[in-house]
C-alpha cells in the first residue's frame, strides 16, 4: 500500500508542472521571456533615441548663441538662432564656405526691447586648420546685413572669429557649423544704435566644387 502511494505521489510530482504550469527552464519559456525582453528594449530604445535624434537635428540646423546687447546705456542678455546657405570649395576633400547668406532670430531678455530678425551676408577668410585631422578650420568673417523689429528697421555691420567644421554630405542633415564670437554694430534708420556681442554656433548648408 505504501509503495502504491509513493509511486502515485512521484507520478503527480512529474505530471503536475505540465498540467498546471510551465517550467521556467524550458526552451519555450526562455524563448518567450527573451522575446518579451527584446521587445521592451526595442520600444525603450525608440522612445529615447527618436526624440534625441530629432532634437539633435533641430539644434544642428538652427543652433543657438548667447550674448549681450547694449542700447541707450542699458545692457541686456540675448539668445540668437542663425542658419543659412553657403558657397565655397573643397579643402582637403572637405567643403567649407567662402561666403554665407544667413537668417537669424534674436530674443532680448527685456520688455523694453523687441525681438528682431536679421538677414546677413558674410565673407569667410580661412587662416588654417588647428587640428591634425584637418576638420576644424580657423578664420574670421566681416559681415553686413539688415534687421527689423517691426516697425523699426536698420542695418548692421560686424565681424566674427570662429572655428568652422565642414558639411559632410554623407551625414545627411548635419550642415557646416561655425563656433565663435561675433560683434555687431546695429544702426536704426531713426538714428539710434546698439552694440551686440554673442558667442555660440551658426550653421549653413554649403554648396561648392
Amino acid at each position: 500500500m505504501r509503495r502504491r502511494i509513493l509511486t502515485l505521489a512521484i507520478l503527480m510530482m512529474a505530471v503536475a508542472p505540465r498540467l498546471f504550469g510551465q517550467d521556467s527552464t524550458s526552451a519555450q519559456f526562455q524563448k518567450t521571456e527573451s522575446t518579451t525582453y527584446e521587445d521592451a528594449m526595442a520600444i525603450g530604445g525608440t522612445v529615447i533615441l527618436v526624440p534625441l535624434a530629432i532634437g539633435s537635428t533641430v539644434v544642428s540646423i538652427v543652433p543657438p548663441s548667447a550674448g549681450v546687447l547694449v542700447r541707450d546705456g542699458n545692457t541686456n542678455g540675448v539668445l540668437s538662432f542663425e542658419t543659412g546657405i553657403g558657397f565655397g570649395k573643397k579643402i582637403e576633400s572637405k567643403l567649407f564656405s567662402d561666403i554665407r547668406f544667413t537668417a537669424g532670430y534674436t530674443h532680448v531678455f527685456t520688455k523694453a526691447q523687441k525681438d528682431y530678425i536679421r538677414l546677413e551676408a558674410k565673407k569667410d577668410f580661412h587662416l588654417g586648420f588647428v587640428d591634425r585631422r584637418e576638420i576644424f578650420l580657423f578664420g574670421f568673417s566681416p559681415a553686413a546685413g539688415m534687421f527689423t523689429e517691426f516697425p523699426s528697421t536698420g542695418y548692421s555691420i560686424g565681424v566674427s572669429t570662429w572655428l568652422m567644421t565642414p558639411w559632410l554630405s554623407y551625414f545627411g542633415f548635419i550642415p557646416q557649423h561655425t563656433f565663435g564670437v561675433t560683434y555687431r554694430y546695429n544702426r536704426y534708420l531713426s538714428g539710434k544704435y546698439s552694440h551686440e556681442i554673442v558667442a555660440g554656433m551658426s550653421s549653413a548648408f554649403t554648396w561648392g566644387w
